[in-house]
């Protein structure tokens, strides 16, 4: 899935995000391990090629990386990349959501984030992290674990071909 990011003209998407390697909405303990990849693509239109475009990741209503901080390539150019984010799993209960904002001209990413902060329609849920909930099983697993053993091994014994 990608996300298009804020702009006025849009200036880049946002896609392949993973959680855990779980995709874009995971269960995680708390004070886990997070292992956050993804995708961006940024451009500058031809009006204002030399604008220095932030691409923000949020967790909750906090800063959590800058992924891109530079001026990306003119229309109808891309600059892209990859970003891995690692940390630790928040140690409170609760869900948060994995959100990206998209500013630009803003000499620091804690700038940008502030000014995000103040503009939320600059910020697009792209996933979420619920923590402390029971880890998902899957069907065939609960299936597994619910078929009572048929027969107990008491001995073993060796059979050799003559």
């Amino acid at each position: 899935m990608s996300f298009l990011l804020y702009a006025e003209p849009v200036r880049g998407t946002i896609s392949r995000i993973d959680i855990n390697g779980q995709g874009a909405e995971a269960t995680l303990d708390p004070g886990s391990p997070l292992l956050i990849k993804g995708e961006y693509a940024a451009q500058n239109p031809k009006s204002d090629r030399t604008d220095t475009v932030q691409i923000i990741l949020f967790l909750g209503d906090k800063f959590f990386k800058c992924v891109y901080n530079d001026v990306p390539a003119e229309e109808p150019n891309l600059t892209k990349g990859t970003f891995v984010c690692r940390c630790t799993a928040p140690t409170e209960k609760g869900e948060y959501a994995l959100s990206v904002g998209w500013a630009y001209n803003w000499n620091w990413p804690e700038q940008a984030y502030k000014y995000l902060l103040a503009t939320p329609e600059r910020i697009e849920k792209i996933g979420s992290i619920t923590v402390g909930a029971p880890a998902p099983v899957s069907p065939i697993a609960a299936a597994l674990i619910a078929i009572p053993p048929i027969a107990t091994i008491i001995g073993m014994a060796t059979i050799r071909k003559k």
